[in-house]
């Protein structure tokens, strides 16, 4: 019988968020991402694009508006340089101001895909549906391999419930571009809004068992994403049980897909789990599996020193 957790202790949730954050941080992010986290060797050794990453990363969003529009006047500016801007700007409550920096940036270059993309993003930012289509269209017509536009389309139409073509676009995107989660997120979302939501399952068995790999890894991660946040939020109520197996098929997806940071990290949350309802035994036999998988790694071999 699996004890019962009382209401999760602020330690508790503070140590398991710490966890859901490191998970987060291995490239299973979803829609909010507008870039992985960069590495940090040293500020001076980074980019622009690297700098302005890690501003938004910090919620420092008005040094972030000044790195990118560093980056449109000195730069050619892709399509995540136009995303991160109206990020930037929407976190600084300054939103409708990327609308005329943008457009202004269009007025010198009326063919960038990139800036019609940024351009489309803005208007959906801020609600204008149809505007945003029309140019996240456009944007596609210029380069039809930008795959932000295609998932960004993607999710215009699903709000105005044109489910086949918004399923086509992420689709596309997908296609183009598998390593980035926040497509896969979107497609399983735009599923959960037409009631099929099973559709996503059963394309991650097909992929799983047919490939290719890198689709079957993506629509993976997207559901280990879900299952996680279920169980945190399992947690948080004192539902001990079903909190273990949530996380326990997240670890189970992870393997399936073989992406042993995730099952590291998955593995280490149980242990966690178990260590805080106080059974010593099943939190030392899930500390000695990351080990097993990843002898250097030094928490699980803390946490085993100092079990009861």
């Amino acid at each position: 019988m699996i004890p019962r957790l009382k209401p999760a202790p602020t330690s508790g949730i503070r140590a398991l968020a710490v966890i859901v954050f490191f998970i987060t941080a291995m490239g299973a992010g979803g829609e909010s991402s507008a870039g992985p986290p960069p590495a940090h060797p040293g500020q001076d050794t980074l980019s622009l694009r690297q700098k302005a990453e890690a501003a938004i990363f910090r919620k420092q969003y008005e040094e972030a508006i000044e790195l990118y529009r560093d980056i449109l006047q000195t730069q050619k500016p892709g399509s995540y340089d136009f995303r991160g801007l109206v990020r930037a700007y929407r976190g600084a409550g300054r939103l409708p101001e990327a609308e005329g920096h943008i457009r202004d940036y269009l007025s010198s270059h009326p063919q960038s895909s990139p800036a019609l993309y940024g351009y489309g993003y803005c208007l959906y930012q801020l609600g204008q549906n149809p505007g945003a289509i029309e140019y996240f269209r456009e944007a596609i017509q210029q380069e039809p391999e930008n795959a932000l536009a295609l998932n960004n389309l993607g999710a215009a139409l699903a709000r105005d419930k044109e489910y086949p073509e918004a399923v086509d676009k992420i689709k596309k995107a997908v296609a183009i571009s598998p390593d980035e989660p926040m497509f896969f997120h979107n497609l399983k979302s735009v599923y959960e809004s037409m009631g099929t939501p099973e559709r996503f399952l059963a394309e991650y068995r097909e992929y799983l068992k047919d490939g290719p790999k890198p689709l079957a890894a993506g629509y993976g991660k997207a559901i280990a994403v879900a299952l996680r946040q279920e169980g945190f939020r399992l947690y948080s109520e004192g539902k001990a049980d079903e909190t273990l197996r949530k996380f326990s098929d997240m670890v189970q997806v992870y393997r399936e897909i073989d992406h042993v940071p995730g099952v590291v990290a998955g593995l280490f949350s149980l242990g966690t789990l178990y260590e805080e309802m106080g059974d010593a035994q099943n939190a030392e036999k899930y500390y000695r599996e990351v080990l097993r998988i990843n002898p250097g790694h030094i928490q699980a071999r803390e946490k085993v020193k100092n079990l009861p």
